[in-house]
Order: C-alpha cells, then sequence, then structure tokens
C-alpha cells in the first residue's frame, strides 16, 4: 500500500535514523558548555550592563577563555545575591561559570542573612570592574537644601528615607552615616524598595524626602532642580557632580563609603586562570566607549585583578558587619 515502507526500507530507515542520532550525541557530548555570568539582578542594572560588556569580549578571536563558544548571561535574581552566588559556587572551577555583582553580596549577606543557602568561601576573587558611592538626595518639597538641615529633620525623629532594600548600598550608607552623626535610631525611618531604581523614581516624585541612592540617572534630575544632592560617600567628588561636597567636606572626615563590582567564580580554577580571566576584563577599560558606558553608569574606572578583589572583600566585610550588628539590620 501506498505511504507503508517496505519492510527492507524500514530496516535502512531505523538503521539510517540510529546512525543520525548517534551522531547527533557525540557532537552534543563533543560540544563544550557554554560560558556563563551570572549576575543577580534584573536586565538594565549597571552589574548587567558589565556582564555583556564582557561577555562581547570572551567571543572574539584569542581571548581568554577562548572563543567560538556560547557565552550567556544569567540573570539570576533574588534573596539579595545568594541565588546567584549558590548556582556559580555549586558550578565547577573551569572558568567557564562567572558571577558579576556587588560587593554586598559577599561583605554584607554573610551578617544578614541566617542562611545563605551556599558558603561564600567557595567563590574565587578574580576582578574588580569599577566602583561607585551613594549621593544623599533631598526633594525640594522637604525643605532640605543642606546637610545641616537635614541631621536638623533627622534630630526631630522619624525622617523617612528611601533606598534599593535591605542590606542594599542605600541602607548601608545612610545606617553608617546614622552611627557617625551620632543620631538615634528613631531619627530615620528606612523605606525599602525593590531596587534603587524605583527608590529614586519615588524620591524624584516626592513620595519620600531623602535617600542615599546611586547616582545612575540621578545628575540630570540634580541638574534640573528635581532633587538636591546633599553630599557623595566617596573619597573625592565625582566628576558627574563636581558641585556636590563629599561627607568629609560638610563636617564627617575620613566616613568614605564606596561599592565595588566584582567578578568572582568558583574556588579552585586552574592556575593562572584567574589572574587570566581577569586581564582579559579589565582590559575592556581601555577602549573608549566601554569607558564611555562605565562613565554613563557613574561607575569609577577602578580595577584590580583577584589580590586586590580579595582585599577589597577582606576591608569591607567587617566595616559593615559591624554596621549590622550595631543597627540589628536583618533580611526579611
Amino acid at each position: 500500500m501506498a505511504g507503508i515502507p517496505h519492510p527492507g526500507r524500514r530496516r535502512v530507515l531505523g538503521l539510517a535514523s540510529g546512525l543520525l542520532l548517534g551522531t547527533a550525541r557525540r557532537v552534543e557530548a563533543q560540544a563544550p558548555d557554554p560560558y556563563r555570568i551570572v549576575v543577580p539582578f534584573p536586565p538594565g542594572a549597571a552589574s548587567d550592563g558589565i556582564a555583556r560588556l564582557l561577555a562581547e569580549r570572551m567571543l572574539r578571536p584569542g581571548a581568554t577563555p577562548g572563543a567560538g563558544g556560547v557565552v550567556l548571561v544569567d540573570n539570576r535574581a533574588g534573596a539579595g545575591g545568594n541565588l546567584a552566588g549558590a548556582q556559580v559556587a555549586r558550578a565547577r572551577p573551569d572558568g567557564r561559570t562567572l558571577l558579576l555583582t556587588i560587593d554586598t553580596t559577599l561583605t554584607v549577606n554573610p551578617y544578614l542573612y541566617a542562611d545563605l543557602g551556599y558558603d561564600p568561601e567557595a567563590l574565587e576573587p578574580v576582578a574588580v570592574l569599577g566602583t561607585f558611592a551613594q549621593v544623599l538626595l533631598a526633594h525640594p518639597s522637604s525643605g532640605i537644601a543642606s546637610m545641616a538641615e537635614f541631621l536638623a529633620k533627622a534630630r526631630q525623629g522619624g525622617l523617612p528615607y528611601a533606598s534599593g532594600g535591605v542590606g542594599t548600598p542605600g541602607q548601608l550608607v545612610m545606617e553608617a552615616f546614622r552611627l557617625a552623626a551620632g543620631l538615634p535610631a528613631a531619627a530615620l525611618v528606612h523605606v525599602p524598595y525593590r531596587g534603587s531604581g524605583p527608590a529614586l523614581t519615588d524620591l524624584v516624585a516626592g513620595n519620600v524626602p531623602v535617600g542615599f541612592l546611586a547616582i545612575s540617572g540621578a545628575p540630570e534630575f540634580v541638574r534640573s532642580g528635581q532633587v538636591r544632592a546633599l553630599a557623595v560617600s566617596s573619597a573625592g567628588r565625582l566628576d558627574t557632580l563636581p558641585g556636590v561636597p563629599t561627607l568629609g567636606e560638610v563636617g564627617f572626615p575620613g566616613l568614605e563609603m564606596e561599592f565595588a563590582n566584582l567578578l568572582m567564580a568558583p574556588r579552585g580554577l586552574p592556575p593562572g586562570l584567574a589572574a587570566g580571566i581577569a586581564s582579559q576584563a579589565i582590559g575592556m577599560l581601555e577602549e573608549g566607549p566601554v569607558r564611555a558606558r562605565f562613565a554613563n553608569w557613574n561607575l569609577s574606572a577602578r580595577t584590580g585583578g583577584p589580590a586586590e578583589a580579595g582585599a577589597w572583600i577582606a576591608r569591607a566585610r567587617p566595616r559593615w558587619g559591624e554596621v549590622v550588628r550595631a543597627t540589628g539590620m536583618q533580611a526579611g
């Protein structure tokens, strides 16, 4: 009958199918795993942007790790970065799985969470890729136009402030500043948001009066007068807001707070691999367009290799641990 293969033909088809399937399995078995850069933030965050810039460069001829594969940026948001950290910590230490995160994932979360879900020591420092500060912003309707006015309002008690969430840089810097200024816990009321973007949006709208926030996008709001910038948390003034003083300049010398974008890997990389990956990642900042992107994100071009990344974590972890303990800060 038409449409029904002859028995001999069925045997040939079956043999051909088996050969094709076997070939496909051999090709699949031989194909290397894709490179994966895990980011604990949604698309659009600065860390996500850095990861995508790095992914593009990992595919260039002669890149380290090698070219010709697939590089995925895996946005694994949740639990303050712990989900992404756990995924990378459990991966094979072959350089194919990396974590691109801000340092709080490693310096704050061990104090903030009762159970991280993984051992942060299972992650190996690879590189520092830019640092950033926080800016104390106030809405004009708050009546706050200077640090002196901010302190006066805070001393009255119950001044709400916005941040990107519990344990994020905005809350950490504000609480560290409160402790340095000798303000009681009741002076400020934390209003956490799901990210610094929504926090800044609500501050610009006047729904919350103040906040220490990252300034990606904020300079235009400052220049237009929609918000006032009172001070920056960095050691020096920012290029994007040269008229805004540092905390040291407004009466708090030595109070300097910045955060870093860190590239991490599963601990146990082959000798020299971390340095090779770091060299490639740091090298991209020699490109003018990449430096321009960093400036647009209000990130410094400060970089470093495995030793510098490890030293950053070692310095920041006890400092933020003390802030968490002194304030009773807890993850929800």
